[in-house]
């Protein structure tokens, strides 16, 4: 502001002289004098008031009391208990965002103030108006700021998680699985016999099961909900079958009929596997991120 103001001043002085009487002295030469105007300083946004920082995303206060209270207020609406550390939940949320923010950011994502915008004024007319829309954002806890803050980080999320799937679902390996599913082990071994004398899997399987013919259909990893099936039966090659697996259901034969990377995923497995792509993403983001806590 100093530097500024005698800048001005500087100049007022010039243009005085300028409108002054000329001297009547005769002029002396001097040397051409440098331009010595101090430049313009660029000025560093300065941080809200934060209790973490994650791969240089801040997470401000403000924020995690705003995601506490919905939690405990979610809670409440469900009729279920509050979390027990609902602070911390919401913090680990909010970590999980900011590395998700930041990997959106390393990958090329800007923020589009238009496109924030655009969607301001598409809640403005869902809501019913200005003054609706402002009382929506006081009941959840948002200033004019925060919001917008949200939403963009909505964008940055929605960004990387679909770079994320979109790299990794071509890689999804699936398996078209036939099981036998018996009772007793001693079942599952008399199964297993006759596979040593040469009979074949797939109709001992619909011998078994009358109704789906013990089609499993294709599989792919993350859809089982026994880890133990899943795991071996991703050990197999193509027309193996694997050894008896107990669990609660009975005891277990697996067959791998086809393997493929190339088939289309249903839409149900799909929602499945990018779930996982995320969660196993996150993980690792999670174990090497650069995190600093500020509270």
């Amino acid at each position: 502001m100093t530097k500024r103001f005698l800048f001005a001043a500087c100049l007022v002085c010039f243009f005085l002289a300028g409108c002054a009487p000329e001297p009547t002295a005769t002029p002396t030469l001097s040397a051409t004098p440098e331009n010595t105007a101090t430049p313009e300083p660029t000025l560093t946004p300065t941080p809200l008031p934060s209790v973490a920082v994650v791969n240089g995303i801040y997470i401000p206060e403000e924020d995690l009391a705003r995601e506490t209270e919905n939690l405990i207020r979610a809670a409440s609406d469900l009729g279920t208990g509050a979390p027990e550390d609902a602070r911390s939940e919401a913090l680990d949320g909010l970590i999980d965002q900011a590395l998700l923010i930041a990997y959106a950011r390393d990958s090329g994502y800007v923020s589009d103030p238009e496109a924030i915008d655009a969607r301001i004024l598409t809640l403005v007319t869902a809501i019913g108006g200005e003054g609706a829309f402002q009382d929506w954002q006081w009941r959840n806890g948002y200033t004019a700021e925060s919001f917008r803050r949200a939403l963009d980080a909505e964008l940055a999320v929605a960004f990387a998680r679909e770079k994320l799937i979109t790299e990794a679902l071509p890689q999804v390996e699936q398996i078209h699985a036939y099981q036998i599913l018996t009772d007793s082990k001693s079942a599952a071994q008399g199964y297993l016999d006759k596979l040593a004398l040469g009979f074949d899997f797939v109709s001992l399987a619909r011998t078994e099961d009358t109704i789906s013919g013990g089609d499993l259909d294709w599989i792919a990893r993350g859809v089982l909900v026994y880890p133990e099936l899943e795991d071996a039966l991703f050990a197999l090659g193509t027309g193996e079958t694997t050894p008896i697996l107990e669990t609660e259901l009975g005891f277990h034969l697996l067959y791998a009929a086809e393997r493929s990377t190339d088939r289309p995923l249903s839409q149900q497995v799909r929602e499945t596997v990018e779930r996982l792509i995320l969660s196993n993403w996150l993980e690792a983001a999670r174990g090497s991120a650069d995190l600093q806590r500020l509270d």
